[in-house]
């Protein structure tokens, strides 16, 4: 049932995609189709940011900037 959902031809963005859970949604919506756009802020507890990183997921992962 779960193995016949695709998403081909739609986008996705998530975020907080650098780890954890975001991680794995961004990879299991790639992997069943979807183009996905993510984001990571790379932040802190105290909401300091390590820098930002857009990254986009078709079928194989890619870095366009």
């Amino acid at each position: 049932m779960v193995q016949d959902l695709r998403f081909d031809g739609q986008t996705v963005v998530v975020t907080g995609a650098g780890a954890g859970l975001g991680k794995e949604y961004a990879l299991f919506f790639a992997s069943r189709g979807a183009n996905v756009v993510v984001n990571d802020l790379g932040g802190t507890f105290n909401g300091v940011g390590a820098g930002t990183q857009v990254r986009l997921f078709s079928h194989a992962p890619r870095k366009i900037f």
